[in-house]
């Protein structure tokens, strides 16, 4: 089958159908000779046969919880606003994880069981994570290491698993305030995105190694090393570490994308196409007008007043000028047409010559709610694949790091990589001419160039909007939908389970729920106090 952004080199389902507590799994009855109402049965995991099915079965959990984390996300991105009248907590600045069993139903967004789950199948070690932790190291990967003789398959399995460990840890490093390993004390996101970093550089590039480079399994890359590096690129570009990220970056070549896989069926199928698109349960919004800056608190980054309209918003016509230019005065988008359609659906053109950005696809339709409604055209169907790192993230990472030496002219020119990959209108002329004056300008624009890039794609967008709260906005808790008036949770990170601040006596010394929230930076808490 063919994805929104490129054929997929291979394809070969994980076969496995699974949550925290969904029923028989049919491809490991088939294996094991046994039914398996959880996950894996206690007898399933104790022999070293099944270390593969065990590491497919990791991958399969983070991948459902991943596809519901960027269905969820696209709410903190300002994407999508809830509307249908169920559904309401989906696209609300979630400020709490959902959790529970993996891809319930249609409107289910939980996840967080799900990106926890998939390092606790891998290793509950205390010496392989964190020494107050109190895990029996059970995991498979540890039974790799410490009990089983696999040889070099087991060596390329460990690789798999130490992948997947590692973006576990970096989820959560990314988008949690803090978190604990099975009763660890409190982790940062610091803390847990070095962990990742670690899980890389020391176990995963380790047995890959010892093995050599070899495709991942099930379509998800052509290369475990690419994949390894360019998540390395990922956690340390969100842990402040522009030069290694750039340099993990630079050796991803161009057209490299690994990805989570998706196919039909629930648990196994693209939750942003299928509650965003096929369902519809929200709206895509606008530019930002409704917000009303001047009665709500201002930036706490800044401490100065958000602009009006909210800079860096909307998603309706976006278009590109033909000297490259993405954003007008104040932030605000270059648009190709109106935001309203005519009696036969069609857009208004502005008639500003802008061209369409190819990059930001919707349609109108019927949704679940009183009128129709814009929604995502990223993906066509239930088993589109959802990039989760690819070579285009990597040069915007690179971009970055020029743009934080003053190399401006480098960040243009990685820009205009992407452009020209996607045949769009490069900065050029007078405006490149502009841009090379004037680095908040170039900054700007390469936050306009992650907007787009990143539309509906696992809440990348996110995860930039949290390393630059001083220009990208949050609700932070204040006021409601524009539609249906929902209350706007205000997360930027998310809060850590509470029952962890209850029962965890790490987190009980450090003041029980009154440290919930205190790993967040001031300008990135989920609450005001």
């Amino acid at each position: 089958m063919r994805t929104m952004t490129g054929k997929r080199w291979g394809k070969v389902t994980v076969g496995l159908s699974l949550g925290l507590s969904l029923g028989a799994l049919s491809a490991c009855d088939e294996l094991l000779e046994v039914s398996l109402p959880h996950l894996l049965t206690d007898a399933a995991i104790e022999g070293q046969a099944t270390a593969e099915t065990q590491v497919n079965s990791a991958i399969a959990l983070f991948e459902c919880g991943y596809t519901a984390f960027g269905l969820m996300g696209m709410g903190a991105e300002d994407t999508m606003q809830s509307i249908a009248g169920v559904a309401g907590g989906m696209h609300v600045y979630d400020n709490t994880p959902d959790t529970g069993s993996c891809d319930s139903s249609s409107s289910s967004d939980s996840w967080f069981d799900q990106i926890m789950g998939t390092r606790a199948m891998l290793t509950t070690s205390p010496d392989r994570l964190v020494a107050t932790a109190t895990g029996a190291g059970r995991g498979v990967y540890d039974r790799m290491q410490d009990e089983w003789e696999l040889g070099a398959p087991g060596e390329r399995l460990s690789a798999i698993a130490a992948i997947y460990v590692a973006a576990s840890l970096g989820h959560m490093g990314e988008f949690l305030c803090e978190a604990a390993i099975d009763g660890s004390d409190l982790l940062t996101p610091t803390d847990m995105l070095n962990m990742a970093e670690s899980w890389i550089t020391n176990n995963a590039l380790g047995h890959i190694a010892s093995f050599g480079d070899f495709a991942m399994p099930h379509g998800i890359a052509s290369s475990a090393t690419s994949m390894a590096i360019s998540m390395r690129a990922r956690f340390r570009w969100a842990n402040g570490n522009l030069s290694g990220a750039a340099a993990d970056a630079a050796t991803i070549p161009q057209g490299f994308t690994a990805w989570v896989t998706r196919e039909q069926g629930a648990t196994r199928r693209n939750k942003i196409y299928h509650s965003a698109t096929e369902v519809g349960f929200s709206g895509m919004l606008g530019i930002n007008t409704w917000w009303n800056p001047a009665i709500r608190r201002p930036n706490p980054a800044t401490g100065q007043a958000w602009p009006d309209p909210i800079p860096f918003t909307g998603y309706f016509f976006l278009g590109i000028m033909p000297d490259g230019r993405a954003l007008e005065a104040g932030n605000l988008p270059v648009v190709w047409a109106q935001e309203e359609r005519d009696a036969n659906g069609d857009p208004i053109s502005t008639g500003n010559g802008a061209v369409a950005d190819s990059r930001v696809q919707h349609h109108i339709q019927p949704i679940q709610g009183p009128v129709p409604e814009e929604v995502p055209d990223k993906y066509s169907a239930n088993d589109d694949d959802i990039a989760y790192s690819s070579w285009k993230e990597m040069r915007l990472i690179e971009a970055d790091f020029a743009h934080s030496t003053g190399n401006l002219q480098g960040a243009i020119d990685l820009v205009n990589i992407l452009r020209t990959h996607s045949g769009l209108p490069l900065i050029s002329g007078a405006y490149q001419t502009t841009l090379l004056a004037d680095g908040t300008a170039v900054r700007s624009m390469l936050m306009e160039e992650r907007r787009r890039e990143f539309f509906a794609g696992g809440a990348r967008y996110w995860s930039t909007k949290i390393q630059n709260t001083d220009i990208l906005w949050f609700p932070r808790r204040q006021g409601d939908t524009p539609f249906q008036g929902y209350a706007l949770l205000g997360a930027v990170r998310q809060l850590f389970a509470g029952d962890e601040y209850e029962q965890n006596q790490h987190f009980i010394d450090r003041g029980g729920l009154d440290a919930r929230g205190t790993g967040c930076a001031a300008n990135e808490a989920p609450k005001f106090n």
